[in-house]
């Protein structure tokens, strides 16, 4: 028997038809893509090996992090890095549905192949001044609901320090830009915590927020990221 809620959600196709973004194909409308197009996305293996900072290539881009462990989706490359860009410059909200299918698959995959797993995500904060000035956090909107509400946390890390914005910089430069830019004021000892990134090109601001949640006491952190583009790659 067909619940009133299916109904509902199939008057609402009806009548707003929704389109995957890569084919247009006709979709639900809490999708942004078909499962087609979804399958073949050039997404990273996370079944084999889902710390990534084990993978050879991957070590060799990112020799400093100070991290523990890494998972990210893919590489920022086509269609990924057109997704993020306007979701992130452009507010292109209908890009949110496609990529949180593809980071509840990810980490789908990862988390079926981990022992441990994070007690605890922090969505890496915008400066307040740079939060006003674009009216939203890019990441919260694409991670926030695909992670489990009681273990997301949009307070216990601050950014204190307004930088310039990374993609202008060179490497050292990005490292001295968000050097001491994180504080975290809760007590976090002996716990395993994931922060959470749109891209990541050299890790000098997951490094920096690293070292605030290590110095809160935190075990492991963890990153998790949507893309990565190596600096130079």
């Amino acid at each position: 028997m067909t619940s009133l809620s299916e109904c509902t959600s199939a008057v609402f196709d009806w009548f707003f038809p929704s389109f995957c973004t890569q084919c247009q194909t006709p979709i639900k409308a809490s999708q942004g893509i078909c499962d087609c197009c979804l399958n073949d996305l050039p997404l990273l293996d996370l079944t084999a090996q889902a710390n990534l900072l084990y993978r050879p290539d991957i070590a060799e881009f990112f020799p400093d992090c100070q991290f523990d462990h890494l998972i990210a989706c893919a590489w920022y490359r086509a269609p990924f890095d057109h997704w993020l860009s306007q979701l992130k410059f452009s507010n292109q909200i209908f890009y949110k549905k496609a990529l949180q299918q593809v980071i509840k698959q990810q980490l789908a995959n990862s988390k079926a192949c981990c022992e441990q797993w994070p007690e605890l995500f922090i969505i890496l904060p915008l400066h307040n001044e740079r939060f006003l000035q674009r009216g939203y956090n890019q990441v919260a909107q694409t991670w926030g609901a695909c992670l489990p509400a009681n273990t997301l946390t949009l307070s216990c890390l601050k950014r204190d320090k307004k930088t310039k914005a990374q993609s202008t910089l060179s490497k050292a430069k990005r490292v001295k830009n968000v050097q001491g830019a994180f504080v975290c004021h809760e007590d976090l000892s002996g716990r395993t915590v994931a922060i959470v990134d749109d891209v990541m090109t050299t890790g000098a601001t997951l490094n920096a927020a690293t070292v605030a949640l290590k110095e809160a006491g935190a075990e492991q952190v963890w990153a998790f990221v949507t893309c990565l583009t190596p600096l130079g790659r």
